[in-house]
């Protein structure tokens, strides 16, 4: 399983998640213990559950164990409620296996496959059968169109929202289960790694190392009440760029680049200069540390293999990371973070954000701009509220009867 990574660096690897969580604890982070009983407490049932999709600021990629989904090295992003996913779980005696909607579409074959696998380590965990209906939706937060294109964090906000939904059901939305964040995130890791992000909202972060035990890989939030007012005042401009990339592709192939054992290696203090600009409130080191990483993650995928490296940009990524680069040099707070596709989140203030747009519409009028901030953690949503009224054409045309 590590044969890529030599067991010196492994150790390390362990030794940075343990520096970093003491170092939580010590600044009086809350590191939850999970419920000490996990037997369900109803099996059938349904649920409304609502995430936002992730954007990365120190990113990952390689994973050590597929089926546990497990990161080499710890990660952080931020929630971008530029979109939401919108899920509706139904357990039901009456299945005779799990079935998915995804955007009105059916889903089959490798998709199903990773739903499924992701709700098997939950039934595991409650030690329940049933199978499910899942329909679910990502959206455009204003215009509450489908949203599309690669690298915009919806397979994390669909994890996150699957795990909710479910463990809401068979827990009978008792606080004990759904409040508790660290349940949640590493059950919401299944089905899409970042999913432990997004399930913890925010600017958050995933723990992991290679030897970890499932059990202890979650994610936690970082920004606290005194990062509010910073935090409200941050603006994101998302730009969409479609791609056929798939993201499993890249995780297979990454820990073959020569530059991805040094990435490990510096990630323990980039995690510590990015608690202490949060702290400082400081968003242009945020920035940076985004606009770097961005280079390292596409210079591994760019490197990974002869034969099958990937190139995820498109022209239009890179004529909008050249022009991020000249607003910023003429004054403006503004940088690009781009995780695995050629789609492009920008960093700014609030003060800031329609002088950049307009700019971006100079540089191409076809560009498509949505405007957003930092979301928050995946939550419950009532059946009749507007947000799972966007779901109600699918599940009148899906639902059992």
């Amino acid at each position: 399983m590590f044969n890529i990574v030599p067991k010196s660096l492994v150790n390390q690897l362990k030794n940075d998640y343990d520096e970093i969580l003491n170092y939580l604890i010590k600044r009086n982070y809350n590191i939850q213990t999970l419920p000490l009983k996990n037997k369900a407490i109803s099996d059938e049932g349904e649920s409304y559950t609502l995430a936002y999709p992730i954007q990365g600021v120190l990113k990952y990629h390689g994973l050590v164990s597929k089926e546990h989904r497990i990161s080499y090295f710890p990660s952080v992003s931020f929630n971008n409620d530029a979109a939401i996913t919108v899920s509706y779980l139904k357990f039901d005696k009456r299945l005779r296996e799990d079935i998915a909607f995804l955007n009105g579409k059916k889903l089959s074959n490798d998709n199903l496959k990773r739903i499924a696998i992701s709700l098997d380590l939950i039934r595991e965990y409650s030690k329940i059968k049933l199978k499910v209906l899942l329909i679910s939706g990502n959206f455009l937060k204003t215009s509450h169109k489908l949203l599309t294109g690669k690298g915009l964090g919806t397979s994390a906000s669909g994890s996150a929202a699957l795990a909710l939904a479910a463990i809401s059901i068979l827990y009978n939305n008792e606080s004990e289960y759904i409040e508790n964040k660290r349940l949640i995130s590493l059950f919401s890791r299944y089905l899409a790694g970042s999913g432990t992000r997004s399930a913890a909202g925010g600017f958050a972060l995933w723990l992991s190392h290679p030897t970890i035990d499932p059990f202890d890989c979650f994610a936690i939030r970082l920004d606290r009440e005194e990062h509010k007012k910073f935090v409200n005042n941050i603006s994101l401009i998302t730009i969409p760029i479609n791609s056929d990339l798939k993201t499993e592709q890249v995780h297979k192939i990454a820990p073959k680049s020569p530059f991805f054992p040094s990435w490990l290696k510096e990630r323990k203090k980039k995690v510590f200069d990015f608690f202490m600009a949060l702290d400082n409130c400081d968003l242009n080191k945020i920035g940076e540390l985004a606009e770097y990483d961005t280079m390292c993650l596409h210079s591994i995928t760019m490197t990974a293999q002869q034969k099958q490296n990937i190139i995820a940009w498109k022209p239009d990524t890179l004529a909008i990371m050249l022009r991020v680069r000249e607003l910023r040099a003429s004054g403006y707070n503004v940088y690009f973070s781009i995780d695995t596709g050629p789609s492009v989140v920008l960093l700014t203030y609030k003060n800031e954000k329609n002088s950049i747009i307009n700019n971006l519409k100079e540089l191409n009028p076809n560009l498509d701009i949505i405007e957003g901030k930092i979301g928050g953690a995946s939550k419950l949503i009532r059946a009749n509220s507007p947000n799972a009224q966007l779901l109600k054409e699918n599940i009148n045309k899906f639902n059992i009867s």
